[in-house]
């Protein structure tokens, strides 16, 4: 995985002896500890109670489907799809509270990360667009709305289509098309 690589030549360019191999075994704790760290930072932000988003936490990191994704030496590209699958749905929910294009690009960008680390994608495709929906039909449409969505829309197609294995998938097919 590019995420393998990414931290080895990190942790070699700051001088730090590491094996690969030791990367690998712990990527997948180390990235369930982020998922639970995420998980807070969504529900923290979707209801302000900060007990709330550490029962979250808590819940993720008992979850057992979870934790045998998350076992050290499971080098599965779950491990990271799952955060970034939570800690986009967290940017998406801080984007469109604050209509910013910083937040925006920011969910774009991991939502790009995420194309790239698991097939799975394209339930964040659907997911937004839908949510997107539900505020229009309920009333709730808003320019942090628009700001929010049309970011994220047109970078993170941008972003799924350079993605090799992807390519025009984005605009050619009918699971991406509830986000057009």
């Amino acid at each position: 995985m590019v995420t393998s690589g990414a931290i080895y030549h990190a942790l070699r360019a700051l001088t730090i002896p590491v094996d690969i191999r030791n990367i690998c075994v712990l990527l997948a704790p180390a990235f369930s500890g982020l998922t639970a760290f995420a998980a807070y930072l969504l529900t923290n932000e979707m209801t302000t109670s900060p007990s709330a988003g550490l029962l979250a936490a808590a819940f993720m990191g008992i979850t057992p489907g979870y934790i045998s994704r998350s076992v050290a030496g499971s080098y599965d590209n779950e491990a990271i799809a799952i955060f970034l699958l939570v800690f986009t749905f967290f940017l998406w929910i801080k984007a469109l509270k604050l209509g910013s294009i910083l937040w925006a690009s920011l969910c774009a960008l991991f939502y790009g990360y995420m194309v790239a680390s698991w097939g799975g994608y394209a339930f964040i495709t659907n997911m937004l667009p839908v949510h997107a929906l539900v505020l229009v039909a309920t009333g709730r449409y808003s320019t942090r709305l628009y700001v929010s969505y049309t970011t994220w829309y047109a970078l993170g197609t941008v972003a799924a289509m350079n993605i090799p294995f992807v390519g025009f998938l984005p605009i050619k097919t009918s699971e991406h098309m509830p986000a057009l």
